[in-house]
C-alpha cells in the first residue's frame, strides 16, 4: 500500500488516497487500463478522512507520491 495525492481536473482540492500499488510505476499501468482509480482517501484539505473512493481516471491531471 502506498499514499498518493492526485490533482484532479476542475478541482482545487488535492485528495491523498491509500491505494494497493507500490509506486508510481504500478499506479501509471492500473490507470492505463482503467476507467477509475479506487482507494481510500485519507486526507482532503489538510483533514485527515477515511472514506471508499472511486475517481474517473479522464479527471486525474497529476498524481504526487504522498509522505
Amino acid at each position: 500500500m502506498a499514499r498518493f495525492k492526485f490533482c484532479l481536473v476542475g478541482s482545487s482540492q488535492a485528495p491523498v488516497l491509500e491505494l494497493p500499488m507500490r509506486d508510481v510505476s504500478e499506479l501509471h499501468a492500473a490507470l492505463s487500463v482503467s476507467k477509475f482509480v479506487e482507494g481510500l482517501m485519507v486526507e482532503i484539505d489538510g483533514e485527515v478522512t477515511a472514506c471508499a473512493v472511486l475517481i474517473p481516471t479522464s479527471r486525474v491531471l497529476i498524481v504526487m507520491e504522498a509522505d
